[in-house]
C-alpha cells in the first residue's frame, strides 16, 4: 500500500546553524586578513604586524582554549601552509 502522507521534512537547524558559522567564521577571517594586510602596507613592516596578530591570538586563545589546544590550532595552521608550498 502506498500512502502519501503529504509530510513536510523538519528541517536540520543543527546543520544550518553548523553552516552559518562556517560562513561567518569565513567572512570574518577573511576580513581580518585583509586588515591585517592593510596594515603592513601602511606601516610598510609586515614582520611587526605579524608578530602583533600573532601575539594577540596566541594569548587569547589560550585564555579561552588553553595551551594545548591552542598549540595543536597552530601547528595545524603551519601544516595547513606547509602543504601550499
Amino acid at each position: 500500500m502506498n500512502t502519501n502522507l503529504n509530510i513536510l521534512p523538519f528541517p536540520d537547524r543543527i546543520k544550518e546553524n553548523s553552516e552559518e558559522k562556517k560562513k561567518k567564521y569565513s567572512e570574518i577571517r577573511d576580513n581580518i586578513e585583509r586588515v591585517l594586510s592593510d596594515y603592513a602596507k601602511i606601516y610598510d613592516d609586515e614582520w611587526a604586524v605579524i608578530l602583533a596578530a600573532g601575539r594577540f591570538s596566541s594569548m587569547k586563545l589560550q585564555q579561552i582554549e588553553g595551551s594545548d589546544s591552542t598549540i595543536e590550532f597552530f601547528k595545524n595552521c603551519i601544516e595547513t601552509q606547509e602543504k601550499k608550498i
